[in-house]
């Protein structure tokens, strides 16, 4: 990928009746909005509590957890009720809160206070799809964190430290459809002031004939003053470590393959990084930007073109209109998909950026992002990168990272971006005016889609299929593995990536 580089771098509770708090919901078809009054209600292990969970359960809940190795068993969470009634929690606690709509259950959360971290953990928290869009997750959370802060104060631990929760990875393939767009619930939980927690997350098994999930990370909302972008690693694992033993029952965490393979993923460090979850991906509203798609050949695609030859003068790098014109005209298909973006400050008409990347069967690849004008200098390139990823992530269905390629000039913003270098002798065909045929070296690099905590190592093989695909799909070189370019790489690469 040639870049213009950017120069700057986004418990259990005590009582044993049924309580409610009420909030109201705006109507929000057209008209003067009604006021339905929604109850919150935090269910205990009596029978009338016990009844409200089973309806929760059968009406709501279950539907919103389509993968069953995410599902909390009904029996459980009786059973977590009880426990709770009988004190068995000690300064920690257990929560369910109800949202009821006229009677009937709309959302619900779970939460656990951890008194040793002394934070509070979201296990779940929804609203069913008809009745979205009228605050009442928020309002979940609010009294989800009312009842938390309660819980700290009663364990004398001090002000909570922080609220924290699973929630599905958006760059990380699920199993099974989500129950709403990973994408719009990070937008959505980023407002509410959470951030992803930089370190590798595997939910373990919630029961024997369940199975650990690998698609969730963690998200936190730090409560103190001011607000940190980071919490040290030791603390991290302890949340972890208290979250497996008080909410999923295991007793010597320390022990457990998934503590430990997260732990030894931490390593040494002394600090696991904060990234606002709308910076995540790639919306910060502090730094907006306006992408474009360019879909054929007109003023737009002159314009960009135009930018991106100004961006990258060197000779052979940018190819010539036509081969524009003509990646564009190419039907999109399982194997191949082309995507040129031209970039904006928000309600700008002048074209200051632009994008062009594909999505492979096994990979995504870049070949081109320009940040110029208002664009530069404002730290754009990973918010690009997220946005980038994302669509590649709608496009195919199973690449999971991407490759890009790039000059001396490019390497260390790529870098600081999250790509890695692959290693090889790699010098792609050249491409425009001026290359005169000579192939240049290059470097080839990798990223995983999402947060880069622990890089997972390349095959040898994978590499050298996706170069194939690269030289293919990209520069339409009809036989790959025979190509200068692929012989040369192909024997330059070791073993591992």
């Amino acid at each position: 990928m040639s870049v213009a580089p950017d120069r700057a771098d986004a418990g259990r509770g005590r009582r044993a009746y049924a309580s409610s708090t009420a909030v109201c919901a705006a109507d929000p078809t057209a008209g003067a909005p009604a006021r339905a009054a929604v109850q919150m209600r935090e269910i205990h292990a009596t029978p009338e509590g016990l009844a409200r969970l089973a309806a929760f359960y059968r009406d709501a809940y279950v539907a919103e957890f389509p993968d069953p190795d995410e599902r909390e068993s009904l029996r459980n969470m009786r059973g977590y009720l009880s426990a709770k009634a009988r004190g068995w929690y000690g300064p920690n606690s257990y929560h369910v809160v109800v949202a009821e709509l006229d009677g009937r259950p709309v959302g619900g959360a779970v939460s656990d206070y951890l008194a040793t971290p002394n934070a509070g953990i979201v296990e779940f928290l929804f609203v069913v799809p008809d009745a979205r869009g009228r605050g009442i997750g928020r309002a979940l959370l609010d009294e989800t964190v009312r009842l938390l802060r309660s819980d700290a104060r009663a364990s004398d631990r001090g002000p909570l430290t922080a609220v924290v929760a699973e929630m599905n990875d958006p760059y990380r393939r699920s199993p099974t459809p989500d129950n709403l767009d990973p994408f719009e619930r990070a937008v959505v939980w980023g407002r509410w002031g959470f951030a992803a927690l930089g370190m590798r997350y595997v939910q373990p098994a919630l029961s024997r004939g369940q199975r650990p999930v690998e698609n969730l990370m963690l998200i936190a909302r730090m409560l103190a003053r001011p607000r940190t972008t980071r919490v040290p690693a030791a603390w991290a694992l302890e949340v972890v470590a208290e979250y497996m033993r008080w909410a999923m029952r295991i007793p010597a965490p320390a022990r457990h393959p998934q503590f430990r393979a997260m732990a030894a993923a931490l390593g040494a460090r002394r600090h696991v990084e904060l990234t606002p979850l709308q910076c995540y991906v790639g919306r910060d509203p502090q730094r907006p930007f306006e992408t474009d798609e360019i879909a054929a050949p007109g003023r737009k695609l002159r314009e960009t073109l135009a930018l991106l030859r100004r961006a990258i003068p060197h000779a052979g790098r940018v190819a010539p209109a036509a081969q524009f014109r003509d990646a564009l005209a190419q039907s999109p298909s399982r194997a191949r998909r082309y995507r040129l973006w031209s970039l904006r400050a928000p309600g700008a008409a002048r074209i200051e950026g632009l994008a062009s990347f594909y999505t492979l069967a096994r990979c995504g690849f870049g070949g081109y992002v320009v940040l110029d004008g208002s664009l530069r200098g404002r730290g754009l390139l990973p918010l690009l990168v997220a946005r980038i990823e994302e669509r590649m992530m709608r496009d195919g269905a199973g690449a999971d990272g991407w490759f890009v390629e790039c000059g001396d000039e490019s390497l260390t913003p790529l870098r600081r971006a999250g790509f890695a270098p692959v290693g090889g002798d790699y010098r792609p065909p050249a491409v425009g005016a001026g290359g005169h045929g000579r192939a240049e070296r290059l470097h080839l690099l990798h990223k995983p889609f999402g947060q880069v905590v622990d890089r997972p190592a390349l095959s040898r093989a994978f590499v050298l299929d996706c170069v194939a695909a690269i030289l293919r799909h990209v520069y339409r070189v009809a036989s790959p593995r025979r190509h200068a370019c692929y012989r040369r790489f192909a024997a330059s690469l070791g073993a591992a990536c």
